[in-house]
Parts: structure tokens; C-alpha cells; sequence
């Protein structure tokens, strides 16, 4: 009876499509508190929301290139990652930055000193406003003095570098091609390999830290690994797929989830012991999935806005709506 219950009141549970204004590929998603955030995709696509992501504006272009990045460190201080369209670089580099101090209002553009052309992947911050960007064979810059200016750094790696994480002012990992998983315990200044269990060496896309310890990062082929220890070890988690992963992020140590190709949603209520499918009736790439407080988020191909009402509960079975 109480199965028969749950699967009746988890019958109409699930992620609402919601109108983007937009048929644009959304790559990254950011909110500077409860009610203030924005998304960014292609063709210079910027949305913004000052109602928590009940609904989204479409803001006047900026850039004509992808927005493949936003991170705000305030509510005035706010960067962008750019992405230059391949066949319209010329001498340029493929990428650049953009920042504000107004909130969004005003943008200055901020040029890579790059001259081999190395793509940028990410840009990400500790909480003291050091910030690092990441990219293609190796490609890493450090952000001196929280204004402008981006300095070169030595290559920790060969491979391609996807995804960054600042644990706090000292503690960072990046993750990308070939199963990298790397860690650094001085801010940048150096390195280490990280051990990964099992590590088939397939392409990592994401990674994500609930806190200092405990950590997830998400690839090709359906991987994900879990770390305990800060990211200086990892072990594989069986997710029952073999689709790509994009992007992880957990809500707390139990509750986490994934997003894919083809319309890939995974969850788990067990730190990523026991990952389950969620049906969301897409079948094109999602690229990002984002929680700020008990409401979610999931963007991706053309103009796709997922969203998860905060009424929404764990009952450690599936994810379910209550309904009043």
C-alpha cells in the first residue's frame, strides 16, 4: 500500500519547462542572492530574473558572441566568459572577458594576453576574490589583484581543462580531458595528480564541492567519481548510463543531481551511491543544473528552462511535488 502511495504521489512530479523568450543555446546559469540572477547562451543571449527564476527578461545584447560563463562575486561585481564565434577570430584570442561593477548595467571587455590562441573554458573565484581561468593544453591565468588583470601562469597539465572549483582561499580542483583530476593546495601556485579509482580516462565535464571534503565530477560516458578528502582521492559511482554528463550539483552530502545529453537527468538521495533516470521528455543536450536555496534550475539547448518548485521534497524513493 505504501508503494502503490508513493508512486501515485510521485506520478506528476517533475522539472516545468518554462518560456526562456528565446530558441538560443543557454550555457551557464548564476544567482547573487534569492531573487537576483541571470543566463547566458549563444549569439550574446543574457537573461535575468529579479523574482527568484519565477520568471525570466530578455536584456539588451551586449556581445554578438557566446556567453559561456557568468559568475557574480556581489551584487555589483560581475564577470563574464566569452566565446568568440571559430570563423570570425582572425588575430584575436577565441576568448575574453567581460566585467562589471554596476550590477549588470555596464560591461568593460578584457582581453586574454594570448598568444597561442588557447581556448578558455572556465572562469572560477575563491571567497577572497582570487580568481582562476582555465582552458585548453594547460592554459591557466590568475587574477592578481581582483581588477584586471589576468596573469599567465605554468601549464599544470597537457590536457584540455573543463571545470574548476575553489574549496576555499587555498583549496582548488580542475577536472577535464583524459580523466585529469587535478588539485592544488596554495592557491594555484602548484599541483598535484589526484588518485582516481577506476579512472577509465574518459573525458570529465564538471565538478562540484558541497564542502571542504566532499566532492563529485561528472564526464563522458556517464562517469562520475566522488571524492571524501578534498579531492586528493576519488572512487567511481554506478549511474546505469552511458550518456555524456555536463554538469553536477548537489543540494547537501544526500541530494544531487546530473544533467546530459540527449535530455539526461539523474538523482540521487545517497551521495551518488544509488543514481536514478529522470524522464524529462527532451532529448536534446542539457547544459547546466543549479540550485539557489530549495528551488532549481536546468538550461540547455534552444532556449531550454527547466525549473524545480521549492515545494519539492526527497522521500528517498524519488524526488516528489507536495501538493496542497
Amino acid at each position: 500500500m505504501l508503494f502503490i502511495l508513493a508512486t501515485f504521489q510521485t506520478a506528476n512530479a517533475e522539472w516545468i519547462k518554462q518560456d526562456a523568450k528565446t530558441l538560443a543555446w543557454l550555457r551557464t546559469i548564476d544567482f547573487v542572492d534569492e531573487n537576483t540572477g541571470w543566463i547566458g547562451g549563444s549569439r550574446g543571449t543574457f537573461l535575468a530574473t529579479t523574482d527568484g527564476g519565477k520568471s525570466w527578461q530578455k536584456l539588451a545584447k551586449f556581445t554578438d558572441d557566446t556567453v559561456r560563463e557568468i559568475v557574480f562575486l556581489d551584487k555589483s561585481t560581475g564577470w563574464l566568459l566569452i566565446e568568440r564565434d571559430v570563423f570570425s577570430l582572425g588575430t584575436k584570442s577565441p576568448t575574453y572577458l567581460m566585467k562589471t561593477v554596476d550590477g549588470g548595467k555596464n560591461w568593460s571587455k578584457i582581453e586574454f594576453e594570448n598568444k597561442q590562441k588557447q581556448r578558455i573554458t572556465k572562469i572560477f573565484f575563491a571567497s577572497n576574490g582570487f580568481g582562476l581561468a582555465i582552458g585548453e593544453t594547460g592554459a591557466l591565468y590568475g587574477l592578481e589583484d581582483n581588477d584586471s588583470n589576468w596573469k599567465k601562469l605554468a601549464a599544470p597539465s597537457n590536457y584540455l581543462m573543463l571545470d574548476g572549483v575553489f574549496t576555499d582561499n587555498l583549496h582548488s580542483t580542475v577536472v577535464g580531458g583524459g580523466g585529469m583530476i587535478i588539485f592544488s593546495e596554495d592557491a594555484g601556485v602548484s599541483w598535484n595528480q589526484a588518485i582516481v579509482a577506476g579512472n577509465e580516462k574518459t573525458r570529465l565535464n564538471s565538478v562540484f564541492f558541497i564542502n571542504a571534503k566532499n566532492g563529485w565530477t561528472a564526464g563522458s560516458n556517464g562517469k562520475i567519481y566522488q571524492t571524501v578528502n578534498g579531492g586528493k582521492y576519488w572512487r567511481s559511482q554506478n549511474t546505469n548510463t552511458t550518456k555524456n554528463i555536463n554538469d553536477i550539483f548537489f543540494k547537501n552530502t544526500a541530494d544531487g543531481w546530473a544533467v546530459g545529453d540527449d535530455g539526461t537527468i539523474l538523482y540521487s538521495t545517497t551521495g551518488g551511491n544509488v543514481w536514478q533516470k529522470f524522464d524529462s521528455k527532451i532529448n536534446h543536450k542539457l547544459e547546466k543544473v543549479f540550485f539557489n536555496g530549495s528551488r532549481g534550475w536546468i538550461i540547455g539547448f534552444g532556449g531550454t528552462i527547466l525549473s524545480y518548485k521549492s515545494d519539492v521534497k526527497f522521500d528517498g524513493l524519488r524526488p516528489q511535488l507536495r501538493t496542497n
